[in-house]
């Protein structure tokens, strides 16, 4: 009997371990290694029970344990696995903090050569955009959209094609802005624009983007005056697998994704792959896009000391596009969706303005660790680009364009164009005393541009000690460019004639009659070799950061022109240079608080465009080094789930030049083109951010930007007509103006709630105001009219966003649905003044409406 009570006892205490192990509560926290940010969707299991669960989106999880001693594996989609072993105690088992480390092969040599920085350490203000807020908050908008939270940033579509975007910094326009790929500038070598068409895809492969407002820390954006986006790509992953992706849009739009890695390999080398496939019709009307997209890095171990990455990537597309500015009562009558850039002919959608281009960026990068203090990161990048746009001519003095042809629809008459061409009796006279008919008084052509672009970006970084660090590096840079138009359509009639009389030239002997294939009014290029020597000095101490960096830069300008010139099509070359100054303080007055501090000083080069402002060979008088004098000061603390940022900035522009109505087409016979040089600004402001992790399942942050920016003097510019050709130098009266283009008043407040520790619910919210209207200095050359230009409506935008990780087939995937501009606010994005500054003779682009997007990624290993 003692013995069967003593069995029985003996069975009861192992039975009462057992559920008392069962009821044990395993929580822990999942967070990458590298940002300090939350990791969602990471599978958590159990090796013993085989019991599991997945992080949410706060990286949080949850989980019983069966088992007194256990071990729990955390896996992920681009990390190392962790394993880590626990022992039940019967009651709750906090884990805390666990970080995973990304699986990406030379991840830390990437970050030295791209400039990356630290929010807490580097002294300039830096905002973050992680990945996975990229791939599911994105949708079909263009690139930038993704950044529109970051305060001072004024990211829009502009005219509404797939792609076709316009981003502001601080007031500043994008030509001033630096454009970073992995630490490469890649912002149009010729004018500083960023064409955000060539890179759609991007937003499969970045691994992170970085905002850096101001003058920023990178050494070789010459360009940023108003800030840098730095894009930093996925490099290659070191465990197989990969994933497939299905997005659609509620107008239709649709792209499909796969990619692919291979791991890394016995021999060392590790592929990762990633291609996409874009179509649909657009929101706007002929906005159609049809593009691929394509990433593919190749990375060796060729020992402890040397790696080697080849990355490719390019995105060849071609949409229709939306260039002319519509007016309130186009859109009153039209709707938003309007588009006066096309019409049809014989049932077929013609665009009078649409992109064809192929970009394609490859780069092979070398990382050396010469020694433990000694570390030498090389870029060598290549980038032949080719496309162009549709683009139209018309023959003659008076001739309307094709714009001017307009049927009840509001859309471009084709059938009256194809009429006249092919009907109209006039009689043309040749420079050889030959008369002609039935030419085409207007034709189709293609603007087409390409260009070779190459360089080598090498940075030398040395430890001193663990307080002192200096780097030292050089960033030469090729570029070639090619400008033609070409005739593609003679919309009805035999032939047409380009009679050179806007050729510096004339005739010279070549033929006027110019058919299919021809080159006609534009042929020419540019050669823009440029040279960088740029250093930094690092200081470290426990409280206290420091730099002090500075750059040298040479510039020579050539121009060719075959179309205004016989026998020496070539111009002289000139040559210029520049160079940058500036440093910065971080000090940290705890672990939660610091304080920053930041001045520099660009003498900037100008850029290609203006040198040659006129059009021809013979270079501009007086263009002289843009000069730019900033300094910020900002406070930042991060303790207990809160983030808070605050920054004041002050920045003297000099001497600044802009081109107005850049690469659009005309609309008639009344507009120009305006250049003008000498400009002075000066911005200021203050900048605002606050997130904290109210609960578990619940975040909430909010933006703020208050800026003042104003012109701050008269000036004199030169009108160019169609053709490119100068017909009046005005006085612009521009003292006093507030710079237009993007809001001095933004606010913003977002929010993420996960539910059930899966789902998670994004709401994003932002509001602008005091937005004036683009000035065209045509219209300002009256001393008397100090007026202010047209003040764009106030307006905001919620954007709402719903994901869903779950597994399917035991493989992670996510679902999700975004909703953007949630309350369907109709508003003006940008736009130009008009005659009285007033709503009625305001042109410029309104938003979309309400729109979805929908999407499915199946991760697969």
């Amino acid at each position: 009997m003692i013995r069967f009570f003593f069995l029985i006892s003996l069975v009861a205490l192992v039975f009462s371990t057992r559920v008392a192990n069962g009821q044990t509560m395993i929580e822990g926290r999942v967070l990458d290694a590298e940002t300090k940010q939350p990791v969602g969707n990471v599978n958590v299991m159990l090796t013993h029970s085989a019991s599991g669960s997945t992080t949410g989106v706060n990286g949080k999880f949850s989980l019983k344990s069966t088992f007194s001693d256990d071990s729990l594996k955390l896996t992920a989609i681009g990390y190392y696995p962790e394993v880590i072993g626990i022992r039940s105690n019967g009651q709750l088992l906090d884990l805390g903090d666990i970080f995973l480390r990304n699986q990406f092969i030379a991840l830390e040599e990437v970050n030295i050569i791209s400039s990356y920085a630290n929010d807490r350490i580097t002294p300039v203000s830096i905002s973050t955009i992680p990945q996975r807020r990229i791939e599911e908050q994105l949708g079909d908008q263009p690139f930038p959209d993704i950044i529109k939270l970051v305060p001072g940033v004024y990211s829009t579509r502009t005219g509404g094609g797939s792609g076709d975007a316009e981003v502001n910094i601080r007031g500043f326009q994008q030509e001033n802005i630096g454009l970073l790929l992995n630490g490469v500038p890649i912002s149009s070598v010729e004018n500083g624009l960023i064409y955000w068409n060539n890179w759609t895809g991007l937003a499969d492969v970045a691994r992170s983007v970085q905002v850096q407002r101001g003058l920023g820390a990178s050494n070789v954006a010459l360009n940023s005056v108003g800030g840098t986006i730095n894009i930093i790509t996925k490099t290659t992953e070191a465990e197989k697998g990969g994933f497939v992706d299905f997005s659609t849009s509620s107008y239709g739009n649709s792209k499909f994704s796969l990619g692919l890695s291979t791991g890394l390999l016995e021999n060392g080398y590790a592929v990762n792959f990633l291609g996409s496939r874009t179509q649909g019709d657009g929101y706007v009307d002929a906005t159609y896009v049809d593009a691929w997209a394509y990433f593919l890095s190749v990375s060796k171990s060729i020992n402890s000391r040397h790696k080697l990455v080849l990355t490719a990537l390019g995105a060849p597309e071609r949409h229709g596009q939306r260039n002319l500015k519509l007016s309130q009562d186009e859109i009153d009558q039209y709707g938003l969706k309007f588009n006066k850039d096309w019409g049809s002919y014989n049932g077929q959608i013609n665009n009078a303005s649409e992109n064809f281009y192929h970009k394609p960026w490859i780069t092979l990068n070398h990382y050396w660790d010469i020694s433990p203090k000694l570390f030498l990161a090389t870029s060598l990048y290549i980038s032949p680009g080719s496309g162009g746009g549709k683009w139209s001519d018309a023959y003659g003095w008076g001739t309307p364009s094709i714009f001017q042809y307009r049927n009840p629809s509001g859309q471009i008459d084709w059938d009256a164009i194809y009429e006249n061409n092919a009907t109209h009796q006039d009689t043309a006279f040749l420079a050889n005393g030959e008369s002609v008919t039935g030419f085409s008084k207007n034709v189709q052509t293609h603007f087409l541009a390409s260009h070779t672009w190459n360089g080598l970006l090498s940075r030398l970084e040395y430890k001193a000690n663990d307080h002192l660090k200096y780097t030292a590096g050089i960033h030469l840079r090729q570029f070639r460019s090619t400008l033609q138009q070409k005739v593609i359509d003679l919309l009805g009639g035999d032939f047409y004639i380009d009679d050179y009389s806007w050729s510096l030239a004339g005739p010279a002997g070549r033929d006027e009659i110019k058919t299919v294939g021809d080159i006609i009014k534009v042929h020419n290029g540019a050669i823009n070799p440029s040279g960088t020597l740029f250093g930094q000095v690092d200081y470290e101490r426990e409280k206290l950061n420091a730099f002090l960096s500075g750059s040298f830069t040479g510039t020579w300008y050539q121009r060719w022109d075959k179309y205004n010139y016989i026998d020496d099509i070539y111009s002289d070359v000139i040559g210029k240079v520049g160079f940058d100054l500036k440093t910065g303080v971080n000090y940290h007055l705890s672990d939660a608080h610091h304080l920053y501090a930041n001045a520099g000083y660009f003498s900037r080069a100008p850029y290609y465009k203006y040198v040659f402002g006129n059009f021809t060979n013979v270079p501009s008088k007086d263009i002289s080094n843009e000069k730019i004098k900033a300094a910020e000061a900002g406070y930042g603390y991060s303790a207990n789930g809160t983030r808070a940022r605050i920054n004041f900035y002050y920045t003297v522009w000099e001497d600044k030049s802009f081109l107005s109505n850049e690469y659009i087409q005309l609309e008639n016979n009344t507009q120009t083109r305006a250049l003008v040089t000498g400009l002075n600004a000066l911005h200021t402001g203050l900048e605002a951010e606050l997130e904290h992790q109210l609960t578990d399942f619940l975040k909430l942050g909010g933006m703020l930007s208050v800026g003042d920016w104003q012109w701050k003097n008269d000036v004199t510019g030169v009108l160019f007509n169609d053709n490119n050709v100068a017909v009046d130098t005005v006085q612009v009266y521009a003292d006093g103006l507030y710079v237009g283009g993007a809001p001095q008043f933004q606010a913003g407040l977002y929010g993420n709630l996960t539910i059930l520790r899966k789902f998670s619910l994004t709401a994003n919210w932002v509001y602008y105001d005091r937005h004036y209207s683009s000035f065209d200095p045509a219209l300002r050359t009256n001393p008397d009219d100090r007026n202010q230009a047209f003040s764009i409506p106030a307006y905001s935008i919620l954007d709402v966003h719903f994901s869903y990780p779950f597994n399917l087939m035991d493989q992670p995937a996510r679902f999700g649905v975004s909703c953007f501009n949630a309350f369907g606010s109709n508003h003006i994005i940008r736009g130009e003044d008009g005659t009285d500054h007033s709503l009625e003779t305001f042109s410029g682009f309104w938003g979309f409406g309400r729109t979805f997007s929908f999407s499915l990624r199946i991760n697969f290993r």
